[in-house]
């Protein structure tokens, strides 16, 4: 469709606000990723992205696990009447750089923010609002879309690590000190390759006030501008920053900046264990968020359409996205708990599926052209299966652990802080090229976060699943009362992990 006057006459605020990624795979040339601020969106708006996930995108969109709407197969003609409806209805995209050899062109991604924002119950603190209004300055701010790279940003007000702090250049956790409540930041988070390799965020030790997290915010990205190393793109994520600058020095040019009190924080980061999985009551008495599982995030617009309408009949006309792909339908009453069920099952969603279903992600690697099938999204959806029929949704759903899969070491899908990690591999094998997973076990966030351990290499994907199924299995059998499955990762060597992934079930 040839672009309207009224999208020419905006195209230099899309510039500074819409941008189009790189695809090579699937035959897609090229994606847009809609950001939506704290995952929250109006049913109506749902649904026109729905309409544009029908009319340029072959009918399929993408919940990412930053909670953005991932649609592919944009074609490049088409980009400028796209973005002059997603101007309509309130959105921008990331600014996509990855087409840029050097370290530039980085920008402030979607802010991941606890989903269940304002409504779950003892909430400690609703980041929301600090996160609307962060993504509000940031778009489109001319002084703040030449990064060295993209920086990350998480919030979480719910006691819980719902938001993959570890992971993130910078992430707010709300807490209490002293009575006060407040955030303690965490910095230099990051799982992908790039220098100086995986890292988990470092916890500063300090607490500040609800009312200076903008400013702290701000500061923190404007050193990451100012200081970023720009000579090297393996270089330029803020991680690499603060490993060479250590904590140190990082806080005192950020106390010079700010001029924000910092006062000691030695407590407990998170109180709670939660991704706000399943049915949970809300603030609200008498009301429920309901949490629908979608393996990978990938839907179909006949889908959206419906959920949509369901929001709107069952619950408030609202839909939150999760950073575990996943969407919640908030403010649903008692008598309409059922309903909602009832009418979510009959559309073919396994609303008494097991958790690790609700808590697994799945990359978009089908699309960045650096695996084969079967891609990330497959893979997890393979093992899931297999291990709810095996050992029952019930049986799994009491043992709280996740099963991620990324399609290359750029780990978009954060393999490496999963308790099970698969992390994609394409090996040749005479004439032919094959995809393997390579498997990492023990990985994990919260109050004890870690990296994974690489314990089988360039599995062939078909037996992926059996090898999974014979870890799940020992660790049923071997673990003590009430232990994780990171504690029990922790207790064995790891040539002793390699053997529990021996396989027993099929293959």
């Amino acid at each position: 469709m040839k672009p309207t006057t009224t999208s020419y006459e905006n195209i230099e605020r899309f510039i500074k606000c819409y941008s189009i990624g790189r695809d090579d795979g699937e035959d897609s040339l090229h994606f847009i990723r809609i950001k939506v601020p704290g995952g929250i969106l109006t049913s109506e708006q749902f649904l026109k992205i729905a309409d544009l996930a029908s009319k340029y995108s072959r009918g399929i969109a993408e919940i990412t696990d930053r909670q953005d709407i991932q649609l592919h197969w944009i074609k490049a003609e088409d980009s400028l009447e796209i973005f002059s409806i997603m101007d309509e209805l309130g959105f921008t995209t990331d600014m996509c750089g990855q087409g840029f050899p050097g370290a530039r062109y980085g920008d402030v991604r979607n802010i991941a923010c606890c989903p269940a924002s304002g409504i779950e119950r003892d909430e400690i603190f609703n980041c929301y609002p600090i996160v609307k209004d962060l993504t509000r300055f940031f778009t489109g701010n001319p002084e703040y879309l030449d990064l060295p790279r993209k920086f990350k940003i998480a919030m979480s007000g719910c006691g819980a690590d719902c938001v993959r702090a570890e992971i993130n250049d910078l992430a707010f956790i709300a807490v209490k000190n002293s009575g006060e409540v407040g955030f303690t930041i965490l910095v230099g988070g990051s799982v992908g390759a790039s220098l100086p390799g995986p890292r988990l965020t470092k916890p500063t030790g300090i607490f500040i006030y609800p009312e200076d997290a903008f400013k702290v915010a701000v500061s923190i990205i404007e050193i990451f501008r100012d200081y970023g190393n720009r000579e090297s793109k393996a270089k330029a994520r803020f991680k690499w920053l603060i490993e060479n600058w250590g904590l140190e020095k990082f806080l005192s040019l950020l106390k010079s900046k700010t001029d924000v009190k910092f006062e000691k924080y030695d407590g407990s980061i998170f109180i709670r264990e939660t991704d706000h999985e399943g049915i949970q009551p809300q603030t609200n008495n008498g009301y429920y968020y309901v949490n629908i599982p979608i393996l990978g995030g990938r839907l179909t617009s006949s889908i959206m359409d419906k959920i949509a309408f369901l929001a709107d009949k069952y619950g408030g006309g609202e839909i939150r996205l999760t950073p575990t792909q996943n969407i919640i339908i908030p403010n649903v009453s008692e008598e309409n708990r059922n309903l909602l069920l009832k009418a979510l099952i009959e559309l073919g969603f396994t609303m008494n599926s097991s958790r690790v279903r609700q808590l697994s992600v799945g990359c978009a690697s089908d699309f960045c052209g650096k695996t084969l099938y079967p891609h990330a999204k497959d893979i997890v959806r393979d093992v899931v299966e297999y291990l709810e029929e095996y050992f029952g949704a019930e049986k799994l759903s009491s043992l709280r652990f996740r099963v991620n899969a990324s399609g290359c070491p750029n780990d978009c899908g954060a393999s490496l802080v999963a308790d099970i990690g698969l992390v994609g591999k394409q090996i040749r094998e005479g004439d032919k090229i094959r995809q393997t997973y390579d498997i990492y076990v023990g990985g994990g966030l919260g109050n004890s976060p870690l990296l994974g351990k690489i314990v089988a290499e360039r599995v062939p994907a078909e037996r992926v699943k059996f090898m999974v199924a014979s870890f799940i299995a020992n660790y049923l059998e071997m673990r003590k009362p009430d232990e994780s499955m990171g504690e029990f990762c922790r207790r064995h060597r790891i040539e002793e992990l390699k053997v529990f992934f021996l396989p027993k079930y099929g293959g």
